[in-house]
C-alpha cells in the first residue's frame, strides 16, 4: 500500500521523485499477469493536487488523507498487515511493517532552510519513523552514514536508493528558449539560485563579481531579491531566468558552458547528473554526496574560494578537457535510471511483504 498523502502538496522535488517511483513500480506491476500480480493500492486524498495514471496499482480516493491525523491513524488502519510504502520522508509511527524513504538528513542542520518548526518536528519525530520502519531507504550513501551518525538510522537497517535523472530526456529541449534570454550556447554558466545557505550561492556570486569570469552567470530558481534579501550579494551582470519547466532546463544544460553547483552538503544532487546527461561539463563543491555522485566526472572547487571557481571554468576551456568530462559525465549520469530505482523499491517491497 503507497502513502499517497503528497499528491496533496504542489509538485516539489521529493514528491516529483516519489511519484516517479510509483509510475514505475506500477509499469513493474502491470507487466506480471493479473492472476499473478501482487496486490498494489495508492490511498490518495480525495482533496488532491494532481494523481498518475495507474495500470498495475489500484488508486483509491480516501476522504480526509491530506492531513497528518490520517497518515498517522487512518493510514495504519487501513493497510492492516500490508506493507506500507512511505515516499515523502514521513510515515506513521505506530506502524511496523513499512518502508520509509528519507531524502536527506537536511533537517538536521541549522542552515537547511527548513522554518525551525518544520524543522524540530523532523528532529523529533524522524527518528522514531525511522526506528518503527522495517526498511529505511536513503538515496546515497551519504545520507545513509549522516542517519546514522547523527541517530536518526542505524546503516544494518537501511539500504541505498539512487534517484534516476533520465526524465530530463524524456522531454525535447525548448529551441526558442536560449534566445528568448538573449543567451549563445557555450557562453554562459548555469547555477541552481537559493536562499539557503547550505546551498552556497555566495561563492560563486563572488566568482563572478570582479568581471574575472569569461562566461556570464545565468541563475535558474530563485529571483534576485530572494537572494539579496538573504543577505547575498549578486553580481553586476547575472541573468535570472526564474523557474523553468523541463524543456527550457535541458535547452539551459544543452547550451551551457557548465553547470556550477557550489553546496555545502547534498543528499544526492540531481542537477549535476541532469547536466551530464545533457552534456553540460559540471564543476561541484567536494562536499556532501556530490563526489560521491559525480566521480571523477566533475571538476571540483574549494565550498569557500572564489579564485578555485574562477579556475575550474577557465580549464572547461581546453577542448580536450571539456570532451573528457562530457564523456565521463555521460557515462556516469547513465546509471542513474528510474527503471533502476524503481525496481530496486519494489523489490524491498516484494521482499518485506513475503517474511
Amino acid at each position: 500500500m503507497f502513502n499517497g498523502k503528497f499528491n496533496a502538496g504542489g509538485l516539489n522535488g521529493v514528491h516529483r521523485v516519489a511519484d516517479r517511483l510509483i509510475r514505475e513500480c506500477d509499469g513493474l506491476l502491470a507487466a506480471i499477469p493479473v492472476n499473478r500480480r501482487p496486490k498494489a493500492r495508492l490511498l490518495v486524498p480525495e482533496r488532491r493536487r494532481w494523481e498518475p495514471k495507474l495500470r498495475g496499482i489500484e488508486l483509491v480516493p480516501v476522504v480526509g488523507a491530506d492531513s497528518q491525523k490520517w497518515e498517522q491513524i487512518g493510514l495504519p488502519t487501513a493497510a492492516g498487515d500490508a506493507v506500507i510504502v512511505n515516499l515523502a520522508n514521513l510515515a506513521p509511527v505506530r506502524a511496523t511493517r513499512q518502508i520509509l524513504l528519507l531524502h536527506d538528513a537536511q533537517f538536521l542542520f541549522p542552515d537547511s532552510g527548513y522554518p525551525l518548526r518544520q524543522r524540530l518536528g523532523y528532529r523529533l519525530l524522524t527518528p522514531v519513523m525511522a526506528r518503527r520502519s522495517a526498511t529505511v531507504l536513503t538515496v546515497s550513501h551519504y545520507s545513509r552514514q549522516m542517519l546514522d551518525l547523527l541517530g536518526v538510522a542505524p546503516r544494518g537497517r537501511s539500504a541505498v536508493l539512487y534517484n534516476g535523472a533520465d526524465h530530463i530526456l524524456d522531454v525535447r529541449a525548448d529551441d526558442g528558449a536560449l534566445a528568448q534570454l538573449g543567451l549563445t550556447r557555450g557562453g554562459y554558466a548555469l547555477m541552481f539560485g537559493s536562499p539557503k545557505g547550505y546551498k552556497n550561492n555566495q561563492v560563486v556570486f563572488d566568482a563572478f563579481g570582479d568581471g574575472a569570469a569569461q562566461v556570464r552567470l545565468v541563475v535558474v530558481g530563485a529571483e534576485a531579491a530572494a537572494l539579496t534579501a538573504a543577505g547575498l550579494t549578486v553580481p553586476a551582470g547575472a541573468l535570472f531566468a526564474g523557474r523553468c519547466d523541463d524543456a527550457a532546463l535541458r535547452a539551459l544544460y544543452d547550451g551551457a558552458h557548465s553547470l556550477l553547483v557550489p553546496s555545502r552538503t547534498e543528499g544526492f544532487g540531481l542537477p549535476p547528473m541532469e547536466a551530464m546527461l545533457c552534456g553540460c561539463p559540471v564543476i561541484v563543491a567536494p562536499a556532501g554526496a556530490l563526489p560521491e555522485m559525480c566521480r571523477d566526472a566533475a571538476l571540483y572547487a574549494d565550498v569557500d574560494d572564489a579564485a578555485s571557481w574562477r579556475a575550474a571554468i577557465r580549464t572547461l576551456d581546453d577542448p580536450a578537457v571539456r570532451h573528457a568530462k562530457i564523456a565521463a559525465g555521460r557515462e556516469r549520469a547513465s546509471h542513474f535510471t528510474w527503471a533502476r530505482a524503481g525496481g530496486d523499491l519494489l523489490r524491498h517491497i516484494l521482499r518485506l511483504g513475503a517474511e
